[in-house]
C-alpha cells in the first residue's frame, strides 16, 4: 500500500549535497553580514546549516563570491531535531545562478 510520494520524489530540483562558504544579511540591513554554509543546494534553494536569529518568512541576501540574490527562509528546523540550527531557503531570484559554475550541470 503506498501512501503517496515522498519528499524526495516531490521536489522539483536536484539538490547536491555540498557544504560552500556564503555571506548572509537580512535584505534590510544589507550591511549586516554573517558568515554562513550552505550543507545542501539546488538550482532554486539550499539548506543552510547552524543559522540562529532568523525567522521563517525572513528576506535574506544571501553572497558566494561575486554573486548574490534574494532569498526566502521557508522552513526552520526543530529545536531537538536532526534539522535543529538548519533553515530551508528558496530563491526570489531564480534567474541569478549564485553557486559554483561547477554545480549548474549536477542542478540541471
Amino acid at each position: 500500500m503506498s501512501l503517496g510520494p515522498s519528499l524526495a520524489q516531490m521536489r522539483r530540483d536536484n539538490r547536491v549535497t555540498v557544504v560552500l562558504p556564503v555571506k548572509i544579511s537580512p535584505h534590510d540591513e544589507p550591511t549586516k553580514v554573517r558568515a554562513a554554509c550552505t550543507c545542501e543546494v539546488s538550482g532554486r534553494g539550499a539548506k543552510l546549516m547552524k543559522i540562529d536569529g532568523v525567522s521563517e518568512g525572513d528576506i535574506l541576501w544571501i553572497a558566494r563570491h561575486t554573486r548574490r540574490a534574494k532569498f526566502k527562509v521557508v522552513w526552520i528546523g526543530k529545536s531537538g531535531s536532526e534539522q535543529d540550527g538548519q533553515i530551508g531557503v528558496e530563491s526570489l531570484e531564480p534567474e541569478k545562478f549564485i553557486w559554483d559554475d561547477d554545480l549548474r550541470g549536477k542542478l540541471a
